[in-house]
């Protein structure tokens, strides 16, 4: 019996998701006047096809392989997930009544992946992910308050260059190191990663300095010299994953702000140049960059986790092997770094596929909340965000399947990490934020005020 469900399971998980993607492409064309329907309809079966996901994914979690006997302990987490499913979407969209509530359901749909696949990994971590989830979903529904309260973000650079710098500082000589890397700090056995905090306040620095509208290249000096300390930072951690996210998420807002290709093209010469000299200093990115290149030669020792990854993804095909039918603990370190190849082991590389096209929808819904803003400086938040969760997906994404060599990111809203969680939530919330905005100037009388006179 246990076999026969997991075997339908496999058909039926790719056609929720595959049911997900084309309603969110149908209710994109509807936007642009391509197609007649009813969004509203639509996003209720997005809804739908999570409450059923969700359902069936713990069904099979639920049931004991053994002797089909039920877990208490799951059908008790799983109630609360779902409950937390149903009434946080609800309250999101009352709430973020304006927003986009595409992007909405695909975090709902990544969380509930998730939190799945956690579960079955090791149900101790999906627990705490589940804290976190509620904790960082609780944080994103106050945004709109605290923003609106603090009049003219932009005027408070200096602050977020101190608190951002202040925040590194002290993990440089007071962090821990873990996975390699210094870039963890302990409080009354309370453990934050502060480069996730500072990810929020280097935007809000640079969305700030760039946001002038009489904006020259002597201007673009000092806030350069500064980002570069941020990155120096992150460097002496051995932190290079969020290095080159944050040196990345600079080079497109400084574009955006200048529209100068040269400036980009400068960048990605210091990028390599980074790069070479990276690779010179830290003996552990020689031996990434060699694992990437030839994981094989060492695959019992330094090529293993990467060679697992690859086996994971390859061996079951385009449906995999059926939830909870799979071994992906035996890949090192999967539910962080890893757990993208986890769900192709189980989930098939079709819902895979799927799962990238979930993160493409929710960032092109971000860009055109980007390009919508009636103010430069909430353009470039807005920007920010975006490119930083981009480029942290494209990362853990690109090193699960030995695209580039793996750094030590989250996958967003799926993988194991509270202050990734939090962080993300907090990305998002400023987001919706920045698309309220954006419907209420597009909805004013006086919608063709210039920017200067809708400063925020």
């Amino acid at each position: 019996m246990y076999e026969i469900i997991t075997n339908i399971s496999r058909y039926a998980f790719l056609i929720y998701i595959g049911m997900f993607l084309i309603s969110s492409f149908l209710v994109c064309l509807s936007e642009k006047a391509v197609v007649c329907i009813n969004n509203k309809v639509h996003l209720l079966l997005q809804r739908l096809v999570i409450f059923f996901f969700h359902t069936s994914a713990f069904t099979i979690l639920i049931l004991n392989k053994e002797d089909n006997s039920l877990n208490l302990d799951a059908i008790l987490f799983f109630l609360l997930t779902l409950a937390f499913i149903i009434i946080g979407n609800f309250i999101a969209c009352v709430i973020y009544k304006n927003s986009c509530h595409l992007i909405f359901n695909g975090i709902f749909f990544l969380m509930s992946i998730g939190i799945s696949m956690l579960y079955r990994l090791n149900p101790s971590l999906a627990k705490r992910q589940f804290v976190w989830f509620i904790l960082g979903f609780c944080i994103c529904l106050i945004i709109p308050i605290i923003l609106n309260l603090l009049p003219r973000l932009n005027l408070f650079k200096y602050i977020y260059l101190f608190l951002g710098l202040s925040l590194l500082l002290a993990t440089l000589l007071l962090g821990n190191e873990n996975g390699g890397a210094k870039n963890w700090i302990t409080i009354n056995n309370f453990t934050f990663q502060p480069s996730e905090l500072v990810k929020i306040l280097f935007i809000f620095y640079l969305s700030s300095c760039f946001s002038s509208h009489n904006l020259k290249i002597k201007d673009l000096i000092f806030p350069s010299l500064m980002s570069f300390v941020f990155i120096v930072c992150l460097v002496f951690q051995t932190d290079l994953g969020s290095a080159l996210i944050f040196f990345m998420t600079y080079l497109v807002m400084i574009y955006i702000s200048t529209s100068k290709a040269y400036l980009v093209l400068l960048g990605s010469f210091l990028a390599c140049l980074g790069s070479v000299i990276g690779y010179k200093l830290f003996s552990h990115v020689r031996v990434r960059v060699e694992i990437w290149l030839n994981p094989w030669s060492d695959i019992s020792n330094k090529g293993y986790q990467i060679a697992q990854s690859l086996f994971a993804i390859g061996t079951y095909g385009l449906l995999g092997s059926g939830f909870n039918m799979g071994m992906p603990t035996t890949i090192p370190v999967v539910e962080k770094d890893l757990i993208f190849s986890a769900i192709c082991e189980e989930f098939g590389v079709l819902f895979g596929i799927g799962l990238i096209f979930i993160f493409i929808m929710i960032f092109y819904r971000s860009v055109k909340i980007s390009l919508n803003s009636q103010n430069k400086f909430l353009g470039l938040l807005s920007s920010g965000m975006t490119s930083l969760l981009c480029f942290q997906t494209f990362l853990i994404l690109g090193g699960a399947t030995k695209l580039i060599p793996l750094t030590g990111v989250t996958l967003p809203f799926i993988s194991y990490g509270g202050s990734s969680i939090v962080i993300n939530f907090v990305m998002i919330g400023i987001l919706q934020w920045v698309s309220i905005r954006n419907a209420k100037y597009n909805t004013d009388d006086n919608s063709d005020i210039s920017y200067t006179q809708i400063e925020i």
